[in-house]
C-alpha cells in the first residue's frame, strides 16, 4: 500500500494546486517571523488583536467604531437562474454542506525563515483556488456537471464538462480512470482519502478560475453570517509600527479581518475563520470630506488574481489556519488574515495635518458586511523654508 505524504490544510499552488516555491523580500516576512517560535504562536488570542493593534503611546485613544450588517435582499437567497449553476458533490446534493475553506483564503507554506534583516525567506504563498467541503474520511463524491475524466493524480481527479468548464476535486482515493464519462449526482469519483475530512472543489472556466460560491454557481448555498473587521495597524515602510495619533511620511496600513462559515464545521476545524470575499477602505476628515475614495484591496467574490500579487493583497503576518513555519505544523492554530490596505504606502504630507478616520469593510458572497472605523491624527513636522528662493 503506498504511503501517504502528512496531509496539510490545503496543497498551496496555482490553478494546479501544485506546490510552488517563491523567494520573498525580507520586508513580506518581517512580521511573520515574530510569530515564528511555538511559545509565540501559542501565544496568540484566535483573534490576533494583541498583535495587530496598536495602543496610542501618548494624547488621546483613537475612537473605534464596529458595526455588521445581515443583508437583507441577499442574492445567495434568491440567486439568478444560470445555466453554470449546479448542485453539491455529496448527498444529500441538494442540501448545503459545511464549508471549511474560502476561495481566495491565503495558503501559506513557509519553508525556511531568517531574520528581518535577511536576504530572503523561502516558502509557498497563494490564493486558495476552491472551497473545501467538509465531510467524513471515506464520503462518496461525486461530480457536480457530467463530463470525462482527463486526469487523476494522487489524490486529484479532473473532470472536463462539455460547457468548456473543468472541475479539480482534492483528497479522494478513486474511483474512476482516465477517459470515463461520469455522470453528475450518479457517478462515484471517489471516496474522501484517510485523514483529510475534507474534498476540495475548483471550477475553472476555459483558463479563468471561478469562485463556486459567486451566486449563480453552487447551489443551495445561504450565508447569514456577517464577517468582522478586527483591527487596523500602521506602519512605516519599512515595517515600524506607528503610533495611529502621531501618523507622519509615508505610511502603510493593514486591516485584520475575517469571517466565519455560515454552517458550523465538524471536528478540529470548528469555529475556525475564513477570509472574507471582498475588502475595500476608505479615508475621511473629521469633518465627512472624502479625501481617499472607497478602495477595493481584495475581491475574490467571482475570480482571485494571480499568486504573484499575494503580498499586493494580503499583508505580513497572514497566514493560513493550522499554518506551517519553517517546515513545522502548528495543529490547531487559528489563521491569521492581515490585508494590505496601501501595499505602496500613503503620503501624508500631501493630506495636511488633522484628524482623520479610516473605515474598513469587510462582505462576502451574499452581501453581509462588517466594518471598522477608527479615528487617526496626521502630524506632520512643518515644511521648512526651501534653502534656495527663486529669485
Amino acid at each position: 500500500m503506498k504511503k501517504r505524504p502528512n496531509p496539510e490544510p490545503d496543497p498551496p499552488g496555482a490553478y494546479r494546486l501544485r506546490r510552488r516555491r517563491r523567494m520573498v523580500r525580507p520586508g513580506l516576512v518581517a512580521a511573520v517571523a515574530i510569530v515564528l517560535t511555538l511559545s509565540a504562536v501559542e501565544a496568540l488570542a484566535p483573534s490576533g488583536r494583541g498583535v495587530i493593534e496598536n495602543v496610542a503611546r501618548a494624547g488621546a485613544a483613537p475612537a473605534v467604531l464596529r458595526s455588521q450588517t445581515l443583508a437583507r435582499l441577499s442574492p445567495c437567497d434568491r440567486p439568478p437562474h444560470s445555466a453554470l449553476a449546479f448542485g453539491w458533490p455529496l448527498k444529500p446534493f441538494d442540501r448545503q454542506h459545511p464549508i471549511r475553506g474560502n476561495f481566495g483564503d491565503p495558503r501559506t507554506l513557509t519553508l525556511a525563515v531568517f531574520g528581518a534583516d535577511s536576504s530572503q525567506s523561502e516558502g509557498a504563498f497563494s490564493f486558495h483556488n476552491g472551497i473545501d467541503i467538509a465531510a467524513p474520511v471515506g464520503t462518496s463524491v461525486y461530480p457536480v456537471v457530467s463530463g470525462r475524466v482527463v486526469e487523476l493524480g494522487q489524490d486529484e481527479i479532473v473532470v472536463r464538462t462539455a460547457d468548456a468548464r473543468t472541475f479539480q476535486y482534492w483528497h479522494l482515493d478513486a474511483r474512476v480512470r482516465v477517459g470515463e464519462e461520469v455522470l453528475a449526482r450518479s457517478t462515484i469519483l471517489g471516496t474522501i482519502a484517510p485523514e483529510y475530512d475534507h474534498v476540495h472543489l475548483s471550477e475553472i472556466d476555459g483558463f479563468r478560475i471561478e469562485n463556486p460560491l459567486e451566486p449563480g454557481h453552487l447551489e443551495p448555498y445561504r450565508d447569514h453570517t456577517a464577517p468582522e473587521v478586527e483591527g487596523l495597524s500602521f506602519s512605516t515602510t519599512a515595517g515600524k509600527a506607528l503610533d495611529p495619533m502621531r501618523l507622519r511620511g509615508r505610511v502603510t496600513i493593514q486591516a485584520q479581518a475575517s469571517d466565519l462559515p455560515p454552517l458550523p464545521v465538524p471536528g478540529a476545524w470548528f469555529g475556525f475563520p475564513v477570509a472574507p470575499a471582498v475588502v475595500s477602505w476608505q479615508l475621511a476628515t473629521g469633518k465627512g470630506r472624502i479625501v481617499v475614495p472607497p478602495t477595493t484591496v481584495a475581491d475574490f467574490r467571482d475570480t482571485e488574481p494571480p499568486n504573484s500579487l499575494f503580498w499586493h493583497v494580503y499583508a505580513p503576518g497572514t497566514y493560513q489556519n493550522f499554518p506551517v513555519f519553517d517546515r513545522r505544523y502548528y495543529w490547531h492554530q487559528p489563521g491569521r488574515y492581515v490585508f494590505a490596505l496601501t501595499p505602496d504606502g500613503l503620503d501624508t504630507t500631501r493630506l495636511g495635518n488633522g484628524t482623520y478616520r479610516v473605515t474598513v469593510v469587510a462582505a462576502d458572497e451574499c452581501g453581509n458586511r462588517g466594518s471598522l472605523s477608527q479615528t487617526v491624527r496626521i502630524v506632520n513636522p512643518p515644511a521648512r523654508p526651501s534653502d534656495h528662493p527663486a529669485r
